[in-house]
Parts: C-alpha cells; sequence; structure tokens
C-alpha cells in the first residue's frame, strides 16, 4: 500500500533536491567575473554566462545579475554555441541583447556570454556588438579555463 507523501515530505525532498542541483552549479569565480565585468561597464544591463559545468551534462547559466542560475540554455544560446556565430535581437524594454560564444584564456570555446546594452534607436547595433565582443574578449583574458569558473574567489 503506498502512503501519500506529505507536503512536508515533499517539500523537504524537493528543497534537497534544489540544493543538490545548485552545489553542481555553483561557480564562485564565474560570478565575480560578472560582478566586476558589470562594474567596469555600466553600459551593460544584463550579463550572463551559460557553460556546461565539468561535472555536468546541460549547458546552463552559471553565473548572471539577473539570477536564473542553473537556468538551462534555450534553442538560442545552443544555436550560438553550435554555429560561432552572435546572435542580436532587441529585447521588449528596448535593449540591445548580443549573445556571443564564450571563451578561455586560449581561444577554446567554452560556452555562450549574454549580454544585454542599453540602446535608443538610430544608436549603430554594429557599435554595441564592438563592445559585446570587448567584454568577451576581457572575460576570456580572466578565464584560464571552463574548471576555473567554479573555483572559489580569493
Amino acid at each position: 500500500m503506498h502512503r501519500p507523501i506529505r507536503a512536508a515530505t515533499a517539500a523537504l525532498l524537493l528543497a534537497s533536491a534544489v540544493s543538490a542541483f545548485a552545489a553542481t552549479t555553483a561557480a564562485p569565480y564565474a560570478q565575480q567575473l560578472v560582478d566586476t565585468t558589470l562594474a567596469a561597464h555600466p553600459e551593460l544591463t544584463i550579463l550572463a554566462l551559460h557553460v556546461t559545468p565539468p561535472t555536468g551534462s546541460d549547458n546552463v547559466i552559471i553565473a548572471s545579475n539577473i539570477g536564473r542560475i542553473g537556468k538551462s540554455a534555450d534553442a538560442d544560446d545552443l544555436a550560438v554555441l553550435d554555429s560561432g556565430q552572435p546572435r542580436v535581437e532587441v529585447t521588449k524594454t528596448g535593449d540591445l541583447s548580443v549573445e556571443l560564444p564564450m571563451r578561455d584564456a586560449n581561444g577554446k570555446t567554452i560556452g555562450v556570454i549574454g549580454s544585454t546594452f542599453r540602446y535608443a534607436p538610430g544608436v549603430d547595433r554594429n557599435t554595441i556588438v564592438r563592445r559585446a565582443e570587448q567584454v568577451r574578449d576581457e572575460l576570456a583574458g580572466s578565464t584560464p579555463s571552463l574548471a576555473a569558473l567554479f573555483q572559489p574567489t580569493h
């Protein structure tokens, strides 16, 4: 005879599963990179790093200024990763979103950088894409490897 799981037990099981998942996607150094990059680039409104953790099988957000840590990459993110081509679009708020392949210091593609910049009609999109590329290159210079993103900060 099966006994129904009580709400409290179910909540504890869910909290445990969420905690275990968060532990596998915790990326303190990656989050530090996001925070310092945002501080250095006030024109950025959103920055998110999508990678497949060394112990994981899914590409997920490992660091951002909007939360969503552990959220699986969507088809658009994976298309950037697979093609190596940028994706540029105006967001619902009128900002410009630029997704680029993320690289480590050796030039190896390790994920996708999602960046959103303040944007106004008439501003040259290519200028913003170049800014996104600059941010990508700065992050690459500070990323020795994929594994380094998951290391504790000092």
